[in-house]
């Protein structure tokens, strides 16, 4: 069940701050196992906040092959306000518009608040 996973917020900060070894593990194994990792680019803002300390696990994360940024294009933004319907988190909504375009689980801390917009959504919570 490892093809691979999208990555939102708290994985990234998970990864960058080793708090648990379990974000870093499951991109391993996703990458090892010939998988991949979808990271969001609205997800990136994390790295306005992270240390330069841990930026470089960061940066190692996404100019690792198999790792797609998923950028946030014009295209996109009409099928990520309809997942949103209303809302402003656009970072939820491209982590859900990724995880239905790749049909991998969502790596995150707060699988209940994105499975309110998206029932079928695939939660890999984060311990």
């Amino acid at each position: 069940m490892l093809p691979g996973r999208v990555l939102d917020v708290s994985a990234l900060v998970d990864i960058a701050v080793a708090k648990t070894e379990y974000s870093r593990s499951i991109a391993a194994m996703c990458l090892f196992r010939g998988g991949g990792i979808c990271v969001p680019a609205t997800s990136l803002a994390v790295l306005s906040i992270s240390p330069i300390s841990t930026q470089v696990e960061l940066f190692e994360l996404v100019t690792t092959p198999g790792v797609k940024i998923d950028d946030f294009t014009h295209g996109k933004v009409g099928d990520i306000a309809e997942i949103l319907d209303g809302s402003r988190d656009i970072t939820a909504g491209h982590v859900i518009w990724c995880a239905r375009a790749t049909r991998w689980p969502i790596l995150t801390d707060r699988g209940a608040e994105l499975v309110q917009y998206d029932q079928n959504l695939e939660i890999d919570p984060l311990p």
